[in-house]
């Protein structure tokens, strides 16, 4: 009997952990967040600013793709002369696979859909909106690739899904190893590992002749993007309604307010 009610203790505290470490993603960005994450996930005015910048650089690659070269190709000529044969540039660039966001997507939404919907219905919207407007550009803009590229390409070069992916996927990790363990170590360790996987992921975009470097800089700024849009639904009061953990977060009084 002893051995079960520890069992049970231990449960509902496993349980409790992870109501709170949800809860906390509803607060928004930690306050040791880098100055470039505070500004790009926080502000309206970068998601105006990326819109804006993502709209001229497709309307350019639509219309006059030509006049973009002029600073793509020297610098997509130097990143390719990097590389022979592609193999662990190839490998690499997999980490933004459109099939890897969809699965961890869909693990996501079905391991949070019970204890926080909101957040499973926002993680869900996240990867199927990158998905969508990758798709949908890559159809409208409709630019020419890269002559002889090393892997294989399907649709327009405009913009780069793989760098959309890898930034919304890898954009997560901070908050997510924040919430788990309320660590500045932590925080830093997720930043890091979110900024070498982004810039390899565009690296090897360019330099497998996939994508030319304007389209690469773009999808970086649409994902960053998606993840402002993301970061604003989780700390809605929307979301606040829709979530158990988060209910649960409030009633304990585990908020910054008391830790500090």
């Amino acid at each position: 009997m002893a051995m079960s009610s520890i069992s049970r203790d231990a449960r509902r505290n496993d349980s409790q952990s992870i109501d709170a470490a949800l809860g906390r993603i509803h607060e928004g960005l930690p306050p040791d967040t880098p100055w470039f994450f505070r500004v790009a996930l926080g502000s309206w005015r970068f998601l105006v600013a990326t819109l804006g910048f993502t709209l001229i650089v497709g309307t350019i690659a639509a219309s006059n793709p030509d006049w973009l070269l002029r600073f793509d190709e020297p610098i997509s000529e130097w990143f390719r002369g990097l590389i022979e044969g592609g193999g662990f540039t190839s490998v690499v660039t997999q980490f933004g696979s459109p099939n890897l966001a969809i699965a961890i997507g869909a693990v996501g939404v079905l391991v949070l859909w019970r204890r926080c919907r909101a957040s499973a219905i926002t993680l869900g919207l996240l990867v199927a909106s990158a998905v969508a407007v990758d798709l949908v550009l890559k159809l409208v803009v409709d630019r020419p690739r890269p002559l002889d590229p090393v892997v294989d390409t399907g649709l327009g070069s405009f913009p780069s899904g793989h760098v959309i992916h890898a930034v919304v996927i890898f954009g997560l990790l901070p908050i997510l190893l924040w919430a788990i363990k309320e660590s500045r170590a932590y925080l830093v360790a997720g930043f890091a590992v979110f900024g070498i996987a982004v810039i390899s992921v565009a690296a090897s975009r360019i330099a497998l002749g996939a994508h030319w470097p304007s389209d690469v800089v773009a999808s970086f700024l649409i994902g960053a993007s998606l993840l402002l849009g993301a970061q604003f639904l989780i700390r809605s009061g929307w979301a606040a309604d829709r979530c158990n953990a988060h209910v649960y977060h409030e009633a304990t009084g585990d908020s910054d307010d008391d830790r500090t």
